[in-house]
């Protein structure tokens, strides 16, 4: 019984396929009428090498013809007769067959067929080797370690399988290795939601590139559903807060880890207890807050104003790199942040371009910064033991609530007949006249408490009145 008909993934010849005599189809991986591996069919006999050409300066015309040989590198050099025949015949020029095949063989040798092969060429386009000018794209170094090192765990999760990494290649990649690749980051690793989706979003794009830059391979890891992150918002209080900043001491710094890289590590900084007090009273995100200047203050003539702030996550989404694309918004002074930015050296810095937050810290302000000043807060706040686990987000959330609190929640777009706050914010909101008015707001003031208070009263007293008219 003869072998089936196979077509290596590595020979891109337009229009050249495997023909099953038997279903009178076209073929792939899979026999269309078993199910079965195409190996394993049974009519390997009936197969032969068939190539389409498409006739120039029509829009679905084609000639096909199939071939007698078995012998692949005799069927593409029939192939590319054929191919050249036909377009000589329709005024196109001659193909030159022996550079196609010499195209052929050298496009072979340079695909990266091993896993860990193609995952160091991936390492090298993300930072743009040996990649066009036009196709460069910016990646800041902090964002390709990231996907290198979910990467590196994908590679560590088929090695805890038992996998030979030295032989493993790309096209090998079924639901049966990302079945072993599932377990092993949601059971073993007990990544949360967030951390576990991206794994697999990283893994996803490098199939995507692979199969754009050498040879199709299925979207295996697409077929993993995403874990649902569970969102539930905890500000943060006063109580807290004035905790959290006695405890940041060099002493209380240390955290001792059984395993791991680093037996103890330090997260003092002397910056951490303004990081926290900025945080809070500007609600600003970590890439945001280091990002922050003092030319970017902005004051009238009684000294109210705004921060001006660079949109960290529409410019991340958006790929906004340059300064004239990217997008700002602004945070308004207040009392009690005028009197931190005080502290923090406006007055001797107002109108440089220095960091508002540590500018005394020149590099390394991007991800490890951001990492640093979030896991510091895990650290400290671990320690007040309050039986809650709240993130640095905590701060952004409480700035949000507070703020929510303080503007009674108008639901402006109501009155001015326009669908959504952004339009607006973006198109009819003076900043001046916003200024002023947010100058008194206090993130901890008595009268936001009773407001809040009085809020959710009226909000429990309607819910039982409601839940009496439906009882009735």
């Amino acid at each position: 019984m003869e072998k089936p008909l196979h077509i290596p993934p590595t020979v891109k010849l337009k229009g050249f396929t495997v023909y099953c005599r038997k279903c009178n189809t076209d073929i792939g991986d899979t026999c269309k009428e078993t199910g079965k591996p195409i190996k394993q069919c049974s009519f390997g006999g009936r197969h032969v090498f068939k190539k389409y050409v498409h006739l120039p300066g029509t829009r679905n015309d084609r000639k096909t013809k199939t071939f007698e040989t078995r012998d692949l590198k005799e069927a593409i050099k029939e192939a590319l007769d054929f191919e050249s025949k036909v377009k000589a015949e329709n005024g196109q020029p001659e193909i030159k067959i022996e550079n196609r095949k010499e195209n052929i063989q050298a496009m072979e040798k340079n695909v990266p067929h091993l896993l860990i092969n193609a995952i160091a060429r991936y390492s090298g386009w993300l930072r743009n080797e040996n990649v066009p000018e036009h196709l460069h794209e910016e990646r800041s170094k902090e964002y390709v370690e990231d996907i290198e090192r979910k990467l590196k765990l994908l590679v560590e999760s088929l090695k805890d399988r038992g996998y030979d990494l030295s032989s493993f290649r790309v096209d090998q990649i079924n639901d049966i290795t990302v079945g072993h690749v599932f377990s092993y980051l949601k059971k073993e690793k007990q990544f949360s939601a967030r951390t576990f989706n991206k794994h697999f979003s990283y893994y996803t794009s490098f199939l995507k590139w692979f199969s754009e830059e050498y040879y199709r391979i299925r979207s295996w890891f697409t077929r993993v559903d995403k874990m649902r992150p569970v969102s539930k918002p905890q500000a943060i209080n006063k109580e807290e807060v004035e905790a959290l900043l006695k405890r940041i001491i060099p002493e209380n710094g240390i955290e001792s880890y059984d395993t791991g890289v680093k037996e103890t590590r330090n997260f003092y900084r002397p910056y951490l207890g303004n990081a926290f007090r900025l945080a809070l009273l500007t609600g600003t995100r970590r890439e945001e807050l280091i990002k922050m200047k003092f030319n970017g203050i902005h004051k009238d003539k009684d000294g109210r104003g705004y921060i001006k702030v660079e949109d960290f996550k529409i410019n991340h989404i958006q790929k906004r790199t340059t300064e004239e694309d990217k997008k700002y918004r602004t945070v308004f002074l207040t009392r009690e942040l005028c009197g931190l930015l005080d502290e923090m050296g406006y007055q001797e810095m107002k109108g440089t371009d220095n960091y508002i937050l540590a500018p005394e810290v020149k590099s390394n302000r991007g991800k490890p910064m951001t990492d640093l000043i979030s896991r510091a807060f895990t650290h400290y706040y671990k320690q007040l033991k309050t039986g809650r686990k709240l993130t640095f987000r905590s701060f952004r959330k409480t700035y949000i609530t507070r703020l929510a609190i303080y503007m009674r929640e108008v639901e402006t777009e109501k009155y001015t007949g326009h669908s959504n706050k952004r339009t607006i914010e973006q198109y009819y909101t003076d900043p001046e006249m916003m200024a002023k008015s947010m100058w008194n707001f206090e993130i901890f003031s008595e009268e936001l408490e009773r407001k809040n208070d009085i809020k959710q009263v009226r909000n429990k007293s309607w819910v039982t009145q409601k839940g009496l008219e439906v009882g009735q």
